[in-house]
């Protein structure tokens, strides 16, 4: 199986997608030079965030037909201020723009990545010492609530920025840090098990399920 795997950010996603490809398809190989792929390859690029991601998916459709190896076209956008099915109609519209790959998945992180680092229940302290995650978890608790129904905070320009906000208190609160560009604890295994065990038991995190489904059928280690 190859795959060719288009995230959105410079630096968070493809850290953190090229780590839980390391945990879950461990013979996967990444390569740097889409010609250098052969059997059990992936190769990733960068969208550079959006508008630009929209171009990069137009490239990313040629380069994946003029490459019969490539089974897989994985596309991985931010949902950001839009619902899950707004950003996924818009992501559809720029693919059915393009020559139609063989197999695509559209994975919509909704609103962000950090929503669903969110959604670790057993990492959110149940007596926060600290008064900003106390004032978080009154706003909204998401070892309770699902992290993808997080209300827009008055506080924030965009969702994105306050799903931010609240990760970063609630890794500081665990003596942990969470970056853009040192994403931490959130790349670990264990972390990613908790989300998915959070999805399964209380159907939290829908989206991210979606992701997880998708990885299943394709024979992840999950």
């Amino acid at each position: 199986m190859n795959l060719y795997v288009l995230v959105e950010g410079e630096e968070t996603e493809r850290k953190v997608y090229r780590a839980w490809f390391s945990h879950f398809f461990p013979r996967l190989v990444k390569v740097d030079r889409i010609e250098d792929i052969q059997d059990n390859h992936y190769f990733m690029i960068t969208g550079d965030g959006y508008p630009k991601y929209v171009d990069k998916i137009s490239a990313a459709l040629k380069d994946v037909r003029n490459h019969e190896d490539i089974d897989h076209l994985f596309i991985c956008v931010d949902a950001e201020e839009l619902s899950f099915e707004e950003k996924l109609a818009e992501i559809e519209k720029v693919v059915a723009a393009g020559p139609v790959p063989r197999s695509c998945f559209i994975i919509v992180q909704d609103c962000c990545i950090e929503t669903w680092f969110l959604g670790n229940g057993p990492f959110m302290r149940k007596n926060p010492q600290s008064e900003a995650l106390r004032k978080w978890k009154e706003f909204y608790d998401v070892s309770q609530d699902d992290p993808e129904k997080i209300p827009h905070h008055p506080g924030y320009v965009t969702r994105a920025q306050s799903h931010l906000a609240y990760l970063k208190e609630m890794m500081r609160e665990r003596n942990r840090a969470y970056s853009k560009t040192n994403p931490g604890p959130v790349i670990e295994m264990d972390y990613f098990e908790k989300l998915v065990s959070r999805n399964f038991n209380t159907g939290h995190l829908r989206i991210f399920g979606r992701l997880v489904s998708v990885w299943r059928d394709l024979g992840a280690n999950l």
